[in-house]
């Protein structure tokens, strides 16, 4: 599985740098709409006011969650590579185990001392008393990781759900009128008015017509929100598939525990390693990306 399956590329993590830089700059310029209110009320004009909205508060929030998300990347990437590096050498022990005895050994006779988890220092649980009390143990270190992952994906969505109330806040405070009187200007073509109150964004303006500048600057917004939500998604489905696959390790994992003879047990444990170390494969991948 490679992250660009789902077309998350160096452009679309440039996405999410952009947004959280643009959450981070909403705060300022909503400070500088009284300003421009008042400076409509000194020349003549009745003061306009623009009512405050409480998903505005959101903007801090989303932009810290997205500042955060290669270091939450990486906790799920340590995270998952203890885990799987756990599952990989249970492996390779009950191979060698059974070379020792017999494909052929009785799970039961098998003593879980031979197995290095059982010197763990750290339990989900409880301490072992059995080769399925072990698997048991692997199987509660990936249903961690997969709440890791769980919760990853509940922040990307949260943000994501979050940037349509955020759009809909920014678009009406840039289309209201600057002043009770006239219809316009807009308090968006009013703030590029004056270098003091113009928004601080990333983008070379064709022209220094307040007018003509606060257009443009909507027009970039828009399109970012809309690249922010597909970027979104992307990332949304992404997480999911990851979701699934450690879920069906920890669904194999449970099910090994009935294996009744050693041969058995190694069969079920090469595909379960295979689909941990695809686990991991994935994560790493997003972290990489994140990470640029």
């Amino acid at each position: 599985m490679n992250i660009l399956d789902y077309e998350l590329t160096v452009g679309q993590r440039l996405v999410l740098d952009r947004y959280a830089r643009f959450l981070g700059s909403l705060h300022p310029t909503f400070r500088n709409i009284p300003v421009v209110f008042e400076q409509r009320r000194k020349i003549g004009h009745q003061l306009a006011v623009l009512a405050g909205d409480s998903r505005l508060e959101n903007a801090r929030f989303n932009e810290r969650y997205l500042q955060g998300l290669w270091g939450g990347a990486e906790e799920v990437r340590l995270l998952g590579s203890g885990y799987v590096e756990d599952l990989a050498v249970f492996t390779r022990e009950s191979l060698e185990i059974a070379r020792q005895t017999s494909r052929n050994e009785p799970i039961g006779l098998v003593d879980f001392r031979r197995f290095s988890l059982s010197r763990s220092p750290i339990w989900q649980l409880f301490p072992p008393t059995n080769v399925p009390d072990l698997i048991h143990e692997l199987a509660l270190r990936f249903y961690r990781l997969r709440a890791a992952i769980r919760q990853f994906k509940y922040t990307v969505v949260e943000v994501y759900d979050e940037s349509f109330g955020l759009k809909l806040v920014f678009s009406r405070a840039m289309d209201h009128r600057s002043c009770q009187c006239h219809v316009t200007p807009t308090v968006v073509q009013e703030l590029f008015r004056q270098p003091e109150t113009a928004p601080v964004w990333d983008i070379d303006y064709s022209s220094s017509n307040a007018s003509l500048r606060a257009a443009e600057y909507k027009f970039d917004v828009a399109a970012l929100f809309s690249a922010f939500s597909s970027v979104s998604s992307r990332m949304g489905l992404f997480l999911e598939v990851l979701y699934q696959r450690a879920d069906g390790v920890i669904n194999k994992l449970l099910q090994a525990k009935s294996a009744s003879r050693l041969g058995e047990l190694n069969f079920k444990l090469a595909s379960i390693t295979e689909g941990g170390t695809e686990c991991l494969a994935m994560i790493s991948e997003l972290e990489i990306w994140l990470r640029k």
